[in-house]
Order: C-alpha cells, then sequence, then structure tokens
C-alpha cells in the first residue's frame, strides 16, 4: 500500500534549505555550516539583511530575492520579525519553517504569546508549516541534513521526537558514539504548529523507522497523543522520557516550552497502557536505545556474568538480582574442564559471576569465554564485563595493545555467538593515559554491533526496561490466542 502524502514529507526530505539570518559570527551562520558540512544533497542558501557574503557564500537580502525554489528554511531573526517572514516564505513557496528564535510563548509574557499566536496565524493563511519556534529543527541522515555537523553521517532505524534542542543534541550524540543510527531527528520546541501528536503519527507510517524515542515535556491534546503512541508502541519499541514529572521540573518545563506538565500518575498510566517503555533520565534513555538497537532480545532472564575483579562481580550480582534477573551457577561439566584446562592461578573464580580478570588482557581470554558461550544450557544472555583497575600495573603502550586483544575478542565473539552479548566497561577512573585504548574498544565494539554499557546496573536496568515490554507482549499474545481458540459459546470472550 502506498504511504499517503503527507506535509511533513518536505520537513524530513527537503530538497533544498535557507537560513535567515545567517550573518557571519551569528549563530545563523552555524546552521548554515552544519548544512554544507553534513553533506546535504540539495542547493542551500544564505540570507541576511545586508547582502553580506558568509562562509564563502552569496548571501541575499530576502527570501523573495533567492534564485531557485525553497523547501526549508531556518529562521534565525528576532521574535517580532517572524511572522512577516512567515508570510514572505508563503508567497515564495517554501513548504516549512524551522523557528530557532526563541521569545514566545515559552518566556510567559503576553507580547510573546502574541506573537506565537500571529506566527501561527501567518502560517495558516500561507500554508507553511511551523517547527517551533524556540528549537533546532531536523537531522535526517537519509538527505545528509544535520543542524549540527559531527552527528553520525550513516542512517539508521530510530527516530527521535524531542521537545529540547539540547537534549536532541546530547541524546543523538550519546547513542551514535555507541552505534545507534537514526532516522531522523526533530526538535520541536514550543510546537505552535507541528506538535507531538502529529509527529507520532507520522512516524506510524514511516517505514524507514523501526524504533522510536522520545523526550516531552507535556501534550496539547492529551486523546490523540495517546491513540497515537498506541498505535506506534503495537508496532515497534518506543521509548518515552518525561520531562517535568515533579512540580519543580514542571515549574522548569513550563518556562523552557511553555508546556503544561500535568500529573506524573496520568502519566505512568497512560504510558503503560500504551505499551510505552518509560525511563527517567537521559543516560537512560540512551541506555535502552543502545539495548533495543543493537541487542538481540533474550529469551528468558537467565545471565552468565563473565569478567571483573572479585568485588565488581559481588556488586554486579546484586545489580542483577535487583532487576529480576537470575545468575545460575556454572554447570559441574563446564566448571570441570576449565579446571583441566587453565591451570590454576589468582583470579580465577569459576562461579557466577566468573571472575576472569586475571585474563582479560590475555591471549586466553578469547578461548575461556568462547567454551561458556556455546555451552547452550547456561544462560539466556552474556554479559563481559570489564574494569580498568588493572590499567595501573601497565605503561601505556601494553596497555593499548592489551586493549586491542581484548578488543579483537570481544569481536571475534559477537561473530561466532548468536546468544545476546553485551559488554559492560567501567573506565571513569582510567587515566588520560589510556584513554585512546578505552575509546578504541569502545568504538571498536560499537561498530561491530555489540551494545556497551558503563556500569552492571545501568546495563541491567536498560535490558530488564526491554525484557518487561517482551514478556508483557507475550502475556498479552498467549491470553489472545486462549481466547482465539475458545468456542463460540461466548466463554473467554468477556467485553
Amino acid at each position: 500500500m502506498k504511504k499517503p502524502t503527507s506535509s511533513l514529507d518536505a520537513v524530513f526530505n527537503p530538497k533544498s534549505v535557507a537560513v535567515t539570518g545567517a550573518s557571519p559570527g551569528k549563530q545563523g551562520q552555524l546552521f548554515l555550516d552544519s548544512f554544507l558540512a553534513s553533506g546535504f544533497k540539495g542547493k542551500v542558501y544564505a540570507i541576511n539583511s545586508k547582502g553580506q557574503e558568509v562562509s564563502g557564500m552569496k548571501a541575499y537580502k530576502s527570501v523573495a530575492e533567492l534564485p531557485g525554489p525553497v523547501d526549508y528554511v531556518v529562521c534565525c531573526i528576532p521574535a517580532p520579525a517572524v511572522p512577516d517572514f512567515v508570510r514572505q516564505c508563503g508567497a515564495k513557496g517554501v513548504k516549512a519553517v524551522s523557528v530557532f528564535t526563541a521569545g514566545f510563548s515559552e518566556i510567559g509574557s503576553e507580547e510573546g504569546k502574541r506573537l506565537e499566536k500571529e506566527t501561527v496565524r501567518a502560517a495558516r493563511e500561507t500554508g507553511v508549516r511551523i517547527i517551533g519556534p524556540n528549537c533546532l529543527g531536523v537531522y535526517a541522515p537519509k538527505v545528509g541534513f544535520s543542524y549540527t555537523s559531527d552527528f553520525p553521517r550513516q542512517s539508521g532505524s530510530v527516530a527521535y521526537v524531542c521537545q529540547s534542542g539540547g537534549n536532541s543534541v546530547y541524546v543523538t550524540r550519546a547513542a551514535g558514539y555507541r552505534g545507534v543510527r537514526f532516522s531522523k531527528v526533530i526538535s520541536y520546541g514550543n510546537a505552535c504548529d507541528i506538535n507531538e501528536c502529529e509527529l507520532l503519527e507520522y512516524l506510524v507510517q514511516d517505514e524507514d523507522t523501526k524504533i522510536v524515542a522520545i523526550y516531552i515535556e507535556g501534550v496539547r491534546n492529551g486523546p490523540r497523543f495517546y491513540r497515537a503512541l498506541t498505535e506506534l508502541a503495537r508496532t515497534r519499541p518506543v521509548v518515552v522520557l518525561k520531562g517535568g514529572y515533579t512540580k519543580a521540573g514542571a515549574k522548569a518545563a513550563a518556562s523552557h516550552t511553555g508546556s503544561l506538565a500535568g500529573s506524573d500518575e496520568v502519566w505512568d498510566e497512560l504510558l503503560q497502557q500504551a505499551g510505552a517503555i518509560r525511563v527517567f533520565s537521559l543516560e537512560e534513555l540512551v541506555d535502552v536505545l543502545v539495548t533495543v538497537s543493537l541487542l538481540p532480545t533474550p529469551e528468558g532472564r537467565r545471565v552468565g556474568i563473565f569478567g571483573g575483579g572479585g568485588g565488581a562481580t559481588v556488586l554486579g550480582a546484586d545489580d542483577w538480582s535487583k532487576y529480576g534477573f537470575v545468575l545460575p551457577p556454572l554447570p559441574r561439566a563446564i566448571k570441570e574442564e576449565l579446571r583441566a584446562s587453565v591451570p590454576t592461578e589468582a583470579g580465577l573464580i569459576l562461579h557466577n559471576p566468573i571472575d576472569l580478570s586475571g585474563f582479560a588482557y590475555s591471549e586466553r581470554f578469547y578461548g575461556l569465554i568462547k567454551r561458556l558461550l556455546t555451552y547452550e544450557d547456561f544462560a539466556d544472555l552474556s554479559v563481559i564485563h570489564i574494569g580498568f583497575g588493572q590499567a595501573a600495573w601497565f605503561s601505556t603502550s601494553t596497555f593499548e595493545d592489551q586493549i586491542g586483544i581484548f578488543r579483537d575478542a570481544v569481536i571475534q565473539l559477537k561473530k561466532e555467538t548468536s546468544r545476546p552479548l553485551a559488554l559492560v566497561m567501567q573506565y571513569l577512573i582510567t587515566g588520560w593515559d589510556w584513554q585512546k585504548g578505552v575509546d578504541d574498544l569502545q568504538q571498536g565494539c560499537a561498530e561491530a554491533g555489540v551494545p556497551v554499557y558503563y556500569s552492571m546496573a545501568s546495563a541491567a536496568r536498560a535490558i530488564d526496561r526491554v525484557l518487561r515490554r517482551h514478556e508483557k507482549r507475550q502475556t498479552a499474545g498467549e491470553r489472545n490466542g486462549r481466547q482465539d481458540h475458545c468456542p463460540r459459546s461466548g466463554q473467554g470472550h468477556r467485553k
């Protein structure tokens, strides 16, 4: 079935872009430079009131002077001038204006509210769609379109709908660094025209998007939002971070995007009923995106933990148990095999978690872990845990060599096992002399599709969040299956 045409198609797939307020040294130039550096496949224009050259480009004094058609315009001019500028864009045939400018309803003044209403009125009169105001706009790697030049160039399957510009940058960078790739990201600010409901409805039909992340401070139409969220969550994981769920946060949300945050109890119930995964921090949002993007869903909650020091294994056992995972004992057969093949040394503890810290940087590490991973009846999820407390024992050059051995072993194990495999690397106490080796480990594993976490607790929590969704859907499916096979007398078909 052909996807219905939407006015948001031009928002996420522009063929040409202009930046107004693109004067040398101003914020408009930052947008201009990002579009030029990101490999945007369409035409890029600069507009400033003086027609002053910027970033080596000819600039035009108005949108009317542009020599060609424009789909998308970034607006970086003062708020009082925005409504008239939108009308000028309408006359030019512009399809969407992303208003970076602040000073509208979010500041709480009557003048700010009036300007926002006037901007909406201008958009309605001309047919121009408005993103914002008070936003960064769109990142669409498929067409090389980005408001920040260091975002990943590759397109992926995650869409991120974000009411905050800063939070959109943080999550895209942090998740991108850990191997997550995006189909599209939108920072939509005050949502005076294009809002969260319309965006979610669009994503339901978006074939490029398999996972949806949402940062939201408030909604304008609760029932419509719930319907769209529920429809999305039926077919793909949807991860939601609700900002402003405390009184202090709600107050901050009102001054940030002019949003009414609403009751946290209501939000919690809404998200549960819709089938969304709720998280409570940006870090947790990134952890869950890493999980749903890179980790095959475990078939159960048995986890085998390999590596780490003795104390770390104790704390790790606590962390996984806290989130409902089971740490099965190491089977006797494999324990005897390991004892026979590995000399008795300090640092080898054959329990689960299995302390292999003495072997983490040696050639024997791969062989040991491979034996454990290929023992089919042991665990549903394998977690390799490495800390860098031992780094003080190596020179910088030796550490980089040894961490390279470890990285190659993890990547090879990923290729050779179908069992879900994750890496936990705790390195916040690592000295800067070893940072390059740690970064190489992180990037090498992420590129190979290994989900990387920065603590046992964060890994357990994120995987638990995703498993809860999976288990709930399985239970619902089994319940519906039983109902479907009930006799037609009506038993089991309560309304």
